[in-house]
């Protein structure tokens, strides 16, 4: 399959790097440091079951150039930070027709990448893994899940070709995948995983803690913060079910207690972040459903003066 990523960070370069080793044909876009590395030395990666490089991709700094070296591309995955500034989809609208998956943490940017490409096109995506980008072109991926969903957004009801495909090259370069085929369900997995990662994201950088002091000193309050998120869901149509917080809590429970959100991890370094792509979004998305969210509201406050 050949496979076009736009970004070579924690999330491009980590799954990007597994599928080229699986023996897919993929192509990065990258900039500066990145793209040198790439090219100098290509990617690497280290889990807990040992290191690999991985050589076999080709990269470039365009779309345009990438896909020529690929010869062609059956599927974009976008694995770039939503930015402040930062040209998220890079020059993907050049390329016609084919379908785009959208990685961020983010209840609003498959919408808005719906905008600039249709949304026939768009494939809302989740993934969920701790990928720490070391130093550029490496990657460290840390205990916990691995894995990427994606689905067709509400009122799509034609699956490309392609979105199977990808799937089963996931799944044998041993990332777990479900897609979600049915109109608009994705959103549920959406707004699942922002329920977790936007709350211990701005949580842990506002209290400059991880996950094990998060889910045990200051449980309430991540709970709290939780149940906004579900509330503002459920007031726009998604199918969060009633235990959506508790097994999101549990989710917090299973991982290792010394896991922070690269949100967090950028915020407490003073670096661009993802604040308001993750945090401001739910916000916005929860004024429009009529839900008041003070717990949101104060961390979100907070945050910004790191």
């Amino acid at each position: 399959m050949k496979i076009l990523f736009v970004g070579a960070g924690g999330v491009g370069g980590y799954f990007g790097g597994l599928l080229a080793d699986a023996g897919n044909d993929v192509g990065f876009i990258a900039r500066d440091e990145t793209l040198a590395a790439l090219r100098e030395r290509g990617l690497r990666l280290t889990s807990p079951d040992g290191e690999r490089t991985v050589t076999r991709f080709v990269a470039g700094e365009t779309s345009g150039e990438v896909v020529d070296k690929l010869g062609g591309v059956d599927i974009v995955v976008v694995a770039t930070k939503a930015l402040p500034g930062n040209a998220t989809f890079a020059d993907v609208e050049t390329l016609a027709d084919v379908p785009v998956v959208t990685t961020h943490n983010s209840v609003e940017v498959h919408f808005t990448a719906a905008d600039i490409f249709g949304a026939e096109r768009v494939l809302a995506g989740v993934v969920r893994g701790y990928m720490t980008r070391i130093a550029p072109a490496e990657i460290t991926l840390n205990p916990g899940p691995l894995s990427l969903n994606f689905g067709l957004l509400p009122g799509v009801f034609d699956t490309p070709p392609a979105a199977l495909e990808l799937v089963d090259a996931l799944r044998d370069a041993g990332i777990r995948s479900k897609y979600h085929g049915e109109n608009g369900t994705i959103l549920t997995d959406v707004w699942m995983k922002a329920m977790f990662v936007a709350t211990t994201g701005v949580l842990g950088a506002v209290a400059q803690r991880p996950m094990g002091y998060l889910r045990d000193e200051l449980r309430p309050q991540l709970r709290g913060l939780m149940e906004e998120v579900a509330a503002a869901g459920r007031a726009l149509g998604v199918d969060l079910a009633d235990g959506a917080v508790e097994k999101n809590l549990a989710f917090c429970d299973a991982q290792y207690a010394g896991a922070t959100s690269s949100m967090h991890r950028d915020i407490a370094a003073g670096l661009p972040n993802e604040l308001d792509a993750q945090v401001g979004a739910l916000r916005r998305m929860a004024r429009r459903g009529g839900v008041d969210t003070p717990l949101l509201d104060m961390v979100y406050a907070l945050a910004l003066t790191r």
